[in-house]
C-alpha cells in the first residue's frame, strides 16, 4: 500500500483555486475591474524555468491588457550577462555563488524609460511579466509563477529553457544546471522570499496544460498547516498533474519516484477546493523557516535543510561508475564556501552478492588503478576498475558510513537509502554520463582528492550505540563524532512518544508495512520506506505499530 498522492488538504480552499488559462483570465480580469482605478498594473514575477512566453501569450489572449512589457526587454546586452557570470562560473570543478541581483541584470537606461512610460499612461491594464517584474514597478496585483526546480531542471534537459538573460538553450544540461545552481537560484530566490510573503496569487504551470492559479492567502494557510503536521514530499510524476500514459507507469517503480527527501528540490500538494496545487517544498523555508527547521538549525544551516533522503536501486542494473566527494579544502579553493559531506548508506534490501566499494583494496597503487581507469573502454572493463576497490559485503539493514575524499561504489544487487547533506551538483564521478574518461586531467584531479589508497573502511560498516533516552531504547548509528547527523534507529512493537526539541526530523520505515504517527494533528500514516518530515513546529509525536507486529523506524535530524 503506498500513498501515490500525499496533498495537505486546506480548509475553505473551494472558492480559491482555478485550473485552466480562460478560468484564470476570467479571475483577473474580475479582479481588475474591481480596482477603483483608471490604471492597473499587473506584476507576473516569474521563477527560472517557466516557460515565459508561451505563459505570457495566454495571459495576453485572456487579459487583453492595452500596454504589455517584458522585463528580459530592459535587461543588459547578453554579452555583458556573460562577463557578470563569467567568474562565479569557474571551470569544471571551480565555481562560487553569485552575490548578483536581478537589478544587476537591468539595464539602468531601458529601466528609467520604461518606467517613465508606465508613468506616462493615465489609464488601461499595463501587465509587466518575466523575472524581476516585480522589480520594475508596484503592482496592484502581484502574481507569483512559481515551478519546481525538479521541474526546471527536467526543462533544461530536454533543451526547452535558457538561463537568465542568455540565449543557452541548446547548451548541454550539465552547464545550465550548474549556472542555475550558483547564479540563477540564487537571483530568483531572492526575489522568492520577498514576493511570497505579499503576493495575490500564486500560478503554478509545471503542468503547462492545466496551469492552476491560487489566492496568495489561500496557499500561505496550508504553508501554515504544514508546519504543525507531519508530510510528505509530493511525488514528482503524480497520475493528477500528469497525462503522459508512460508517466503513469511509474506508479509501480514505488522506490524509484515517490520516496525521497530533499526540499530544495521535491515539491508539496496543498489540496484547494477540487484541485491539488503544486508548490515548492523550499518555500517552506523560506516563508518561515523557523517553524520547519527549528531555530537552532536556522541559525547554523539558514534557509536549508541539510538532509536529503534518495533511493539506489541497483538490484536489476549494476551502475559501473565510481565517486567521491571532495573535502572541506577543495571547496573553500574552488567554491569559496565552507562545505563537509556526510553520506550514510542504509540497505533496505539486498540479494545474496550484494556489495559496496569503498577505498582501494590494500595493494592497489595510484598508478596501476590510473593506468587501468584510462584504458577502461567496455562496460565490463569498467567493472573491472570496481573491482580494484575494496569489496564490502551488504545485507538488510545494514549502514555504512561514506567518508568525504574516498572513492566508492553506489553499491551492486542492492537498494539503499542514502542520507546525505550534500546535492549531486558536488558528487565527482570517474565516468560521464556516456561512460567515458572526459580526459586525463580529470582522472589526475579525482586521484589527487582521494584521501587514503589502502584503507580497510570495514569499521564503517554498522558502527552502532545503544542509547536510552526516557524510558525509549534506541540505536545510535554511524560515527556520532564524525557526522553531522543525528540517525536513530528505533524497533518497537508498542507506541512510543518522541520530542522533537525544536529541530526537524525525517523519517523512514524501514521494517513493517506502515505506522501510524499521531499527536496535536489528524492521524498521520506512514507506509514501508516512506519518507516524511516532521516540522520543529510539531513539538511531540507518537509512532504506532500496527497490533502484533514489530517495525523499525529510522529518524534522522541535526546536530
Amino acid at each position: 500500500m503506498i500513498n501515490k498522492k500525499p496533498y495537505i488538504e486546506v480548509p475553505d480552499s473551494d472558492n480559491a483555486c482555478w485550473e485552466g488559462w480562460n478560468t484564470i483570465s476570467e479571475v483577473l480580469v474580475d479582479h481588475i475591474r474591481s480596482i477603483a482605478k483608471k490604471k492597473v498594473v499587473i506584476a507576473i514575477e516569474s521563477n527560472l524555468g517557466t516557460y515565459l512566453d508561451s505563459n505570457l501569450h495566454a495571459l495576453k489572449d485572456g487579459i487583453v491588457p492595452n500596454v504589455t512589457c517584458r522585463a528580459r526587454d530592459i535587461y543588459k546586452d547578453e554579452n555583458i550577462i556573460l562577463q557578470l557570470t563569467k567568474n562565479d562560473l569557474g571551470n569544471d570543478h571551480h565555481a562560487s555563488t553569485s552575490t548578483n541581483s536581478i537589478e544587476d541584470y537591468f539595464d539602468r537606461q531601458k529601466l528609467e524609460g520604461l518606467r517613465n512610460n508606465i508613468d506616462f499612461i493615465d489609464e488601461g491594464v499595463v501587465l509587466i511579466h518575466g523575472i524581476g517584474a516585480s522589480k520594475i514597478w508596484e503592482p496592484d496585483i502581484l502574481i507569483y509563477s512559481d515551478i519546481a526546480r525538479w521541474e526546471q531542471l527536467q526543462r533544461f534537459r530536454r533543451g526547452e529553457v535558457s538561463n537568465i538573460g542568455v540565449n543557452n538553450v541548446e547548451a548541454v544540461y550539465q552547464k545550465k544546471e550548474k549556472w542555475s545552481y550558483f547564479i540563477d537560484w540564487r537571483i530568483c530566490d531572492k526575489i522568492k522570499k520577498n514576493v511570497i510573503v505579499k503576493c495575490d496569487y500564486f500560478l503554478e504551470t509545471n503542468n503547462w496544460k492545466k496551469p492552476k492559479l491560487a489566492t496568495g492567502e489561500i496557499v500561505r494557510k496550508g504553508y501554515e498547516i504544514v508546519y504543525s503536521r507531519p508530510f510528505f514530499n509530493a511525488p514528482f510524476f503524480d497520475p493528477e498533474l500528469w497525462d503522459s500514459p508512460a508517466d503513469n507507469n511509474r506508479e509501480n517503480d514505488d522506490f524509484n519516484w515517490v520516496f525521497n527527501c530533499n526540499l530544495n528540490t521535491n515539491n508539496i500538494l496543498l489540496k484547494l477546493g477540487a484541485y491539488l496545487f503544486e508548490s515548492p517544498a523550499i518555500n517552506l523555508i523560506y516563508f518561515n523557516p523557523t517553524k520547519l527547521l527549528g531555530s537552532n538549525i536556522y541559525k547554523k544551516y539558514g534557509l536549508e535543510l541539510p538532509v536529503r533522503y534518495n533511493f539506489i536501486d541497483t538490484l536489476d542494473e549494476k551502475d559501473i561508475n565510481i565517486y567521491l566527494y571532495p573535502g572541506v579544502q577543495f571547496f573553500k579553493d574552488n567554491y569559496g564556501i565552507y562545505h563537509k559531506q556526510y553520506e550514510n548508506f542504509y540497505v533496505m534490501d539486498a540479494e545474496k552478492n550484494a556489495s559496496v566499494g569503498i577505498g582501494l583494496e590494500d595493494g592497489i597503487s595510484k598508478e596501476y588503478f590510473e593506468e587501468t581507469a584510462l584504458a577502461a573502454r567496455t562496460k565490463n572493463a569498467k567493472v573491472g576498475v570496481q573491482n580494484l576497490l575494496n569489496i564490502i559485503k551488504l545485507k538488510k539493514h545494514d549502514h555504512l558510513t561514506i567518508p568525504e575524499e574516498v572513492l566508492h561504489t553506489k553499491g551492486n544487487k542492492s537498494m539503499i537509502l542514502s542520507i546525505t547533506t550534500s546535492t549531486s551538483i558536488f558528487e565527482m564521478s570517474l565516468f560521464d554520463q556516456n561512460d567515458k574518461i572526459s580526459s586525463p586531467d580529470h582522472l589526475n584531479q579525482l586521484l589527487e582528492l582521494t584521501s587514503n589508497f589502502s584503507e580497510d573502511y570495514h569499521h564503517n560498516l554498522n558502527n552502532t550505540k545503544r542509547k536510552k533516552e526516557k524510558g525509549i531504547e534506541y540505536e545510535l548509528l554511524g560515527h556520532p563524532e564524525n557526522n553531522e547527523f543525528v540517525i536513530k534507529r528505533i524497533w518497537i512493537d508498542q507506541p512510543v512518544e518522541l520530542r522533537t526539541n525544536n529541530t526537524v526530523n525525517v523519517l523512514n520505515l524501514v521494517e513493517g508495512k506502515e505506522v501510524m504517527l499521531s499527536g496535536d494533528f489528524e492521524d498521520f500514516t506512514v507506509h514501508y520506506a516512506e519518507t516524511c518530515v516532521v516540522p520543529a513546529g510539531v513539538k511531540a509525536y507518537r509512532i504506532n505499530p500496527s497490533p502484533d507486529s514489530q517495525v523499525c523506524v529510522l529518524i534522522t535530524s541535526i546536530k
